[in-house]
């Protein structure tokens, strides 16, 4: 995938996220909003588990549901598009050894039917462990969370 095409996706998100984040209405909460914050809140943990889990399980058709149809993986070697490829890219990641995937939210949010989740991430691969951030961008989708833009950035590596 080309440099630009990349650039260009990752700036979308981030207009993505922005727009959510300054979308956040009253200084107040409305009644029932703290419980709607916990209620996405305990989504997003189990959308995150779930990942981990099935990831270092092997499953990638089991990780890819989590996905909606339309969504697109932003990786460091480029983005993927729609939920078929992303399970072909995620069994790519398996079959090449990555594993002990790990996942810590710094930061979740939402805003009517999108919601985002931020954190770190860690992983083994071939010869070393890759740490990163991540984010992921939710949609409710006939009531279901499913995961529409999802990023993982690498740090650079320490030579």
């Amino acid at each position: 995938m080309h440099r630009t095409s990349y650039s260009l996706l990752v700036m979308l998100v981030i207009v993505l996220v922005t727009s959510v984040v300054l979308g956040q209405a009253p200084a107040k909460p409305a009644s029932g909003e703290s419980t709607k914050t916990e209620d996405f809140a305990t989504a997003m943990k189990k959308i995150r588990d779930t990942w981990v889990q099935e990831f270092n399980a092997g499953h990638a058709d089991k990780v890819a549901v989590l996905y909606a149809q339309e969504a697109v993986l932003m990786r460091r070697n480029g983005s993927v598009h729609n939920r078929d490829s992303i399970q072909a890219e995620l069994q790519r990641s398996i079959t090449n050894k990555a594993n002990n995937y790990t996942v810590h939210s710094l930061h979740v949010e939402r805003s009517g039917d999108l919601g985002y989740d931020t954190g770190i991430y860690n992983e083994n691969v071939a010869h070393h462990v890759a740490e990163g951030n991540y984010l992921i961008v939710v949609k409710r989708v006939e009531g279901e969370w499913k995961i529409v833009a999802h990023a993982a950035i690498p740090n650079p590596r320490q030579k």
